[in-house]
């Protein structure tokens, strides 16, 4: 009897030992969420915090431009003594088909019943007034080669088709409008134009501004035309409807800016992208944690732009570097965004933490970013951000990292 108690009294001892062990291990390492970090000395390692400021190799950030023309982007400029640029937009339609199926065979029709036109307004100023959208008849000729002066000398009083007064409360609309009886003799198209028609849109207001109306990459926002008919030996009468789809669509400018070498320039029309390549310690890509990696750029000049209509700055991480033609990631998970403020001329920042991650590893990608503009060729905006040749203006790369605890160094 004694012995058993004994033996109940040690092992009780032994886990009493056990348990007061557990609770001071607990009380010797812990996270005190009201206090900063707190681990005594019997924790292993630490968190250690670095910073380090990147410039970009010597003769590494280089524009490049020629990527996209006014003729694809998703929207066509259009403005009006307007400092950031003065712009005409060109619409050209498909060949209009001279007959209608009935049956089994094609009749041609000598009459029209009327014309459906519509286009839609995306972006505009509101605090400018006295919003009139103007639409030309052009020369069916209009294509890529066609210049601000050709077009400008077509934009005459005795071409205007219609007009569109803007209430100067609308920011969007998408504006619809049939013609009928007299009204269809704007849209005659002559023989020698073989069903070719081919508008220009002008806009007027009380102070200098622009808009932006959608193009044939808008999808449904595009400008659209169709023509309602009936033939004439169809004894149902019923009307036939023909869509002239968009051929091709653009913008015309009177001043285009030329790209200085020494500086960093994105947007602008055809656009332009910047390439950045930075070194890359082998700290940082073979053990560092990157806690915060910001991206800073330098404007030289104040953005130009229209009020309201923001654009934005992508930095997105290359997949190798082509140089110009380097493939640049579409993942948005690791692009960083900069707003791009109308008049702004303030350091742009942009957390590009996530791309960096892509750097580290057995198989980095290169260190290396593609600056662009969204949306591109479309925005009035164009930006100009200094280079290694301005090296007060440069762009910087600061890294924020943690070192690794002591036992996981080798």
């Amino acid at each position: 009897m004694k012995e058993s108690l004994l033996s109940m009294l040690s092992h009780g001892g032994r886990r009493c030992a056990l348990m007061a062990a557990f609770v001071l291990g607990i009380n010797a390492c812990q996270e005190r969420l009201a206090a900063p970090a707190d681990c005594p000395a019997l924790c292993p390692g630490g968190v250690q915090l670095r910073d380090t400021v990147l410039t970009p190799l010597v003769g590494g950030d280089t524009s490049f431009s020629g990527y996209r023309t006014a003729a694809q982007g998703t929207s066509l400029r259009v403005s009006y003594q307007f400092a950031a640029s003065e712009d005409r937009a060109v619409i050209r339609f498909a060949p209009r088909s001279d007959s209608v199926l009935v049956g089994d065979s094609t009749v041609a029709f000598t009459s029209l019943d009327s014309i459906q036109f519509q286009f839609s307004l995306l972006k505009r100023d509101t605090s400018v007034t006295g919003l009139t959208i103007y639409i030309y008849r052009l020369p069916p000729t209009v294509d890529s080669t066609t210049t601000f002066a050709q077009v400008d000398a077509a934009f005459v009083p005795s071409a205007i088709v219609d007009s569109f007064i803007v209430a100067d409360s609308i920011k969007t609309q998408r504006f619809t409008r049939f013609y009928t009886g007299a009204g269809l003799a704007p849209w005659a198209i002559a023989p020698a134009d073989s069903g070719v028609l081919a508008l220009g849109v002008q806009i007027r207001a009380v102070t200098g501004t622009g808009v932006r109306i959608g193009g044939l990459g808008a999808g449904s926002s595009g400008p659209s035309l169709s023509t309602y008919t009936t033939a004439p030996s169809d004894t149902t009468t019923v009307t036939r409807v023909l869509n002239s789809s968009v051929r091709f669509n653009s913008f015309v400018s009177q001043n285009t800016p030329t790209n200085n070498i020494d500086e960093l320039t994105i947007g602008g029309v055809p656009s332009s992208r910047a390439i950045l390549r930075f070194p890359w310690p082998s700290y940082l890509r073979d053990s560092a944690q990157i806690i915060r990696a910001t991206l800073e750029l330098i404007p030289l000049a104040p953005f130009p732009g229209l009020a309201t209509d923001t654009a934005f700055l992508q930095v997105r991480p290359v997949l190798a570097d082509f140089g110009s033609k380097s493939p640049a990631s579409t993942d948005a998970f690791f692009i960083g965004l900069a707003n791009l403020l109308p008049g702004a001329s303030d350091t742009i920042h942009v957390e590009v933490r996530r791309a960096t991650t892509l750097w580290q590893g057995s198989r980095p990608l290169p260190s290396v970013f593609e600056l662009q503009l969204f949306p591109e060729v479309s925005s009035f905006t164009r930006a100009v951000f200094g280079s290694t040749r301005t090296p007060a203006s440069q762009a910087l790369l600061r890294i924020t990292y943690a070192l690794p605890y002591p036992f996981e160094a080798p």
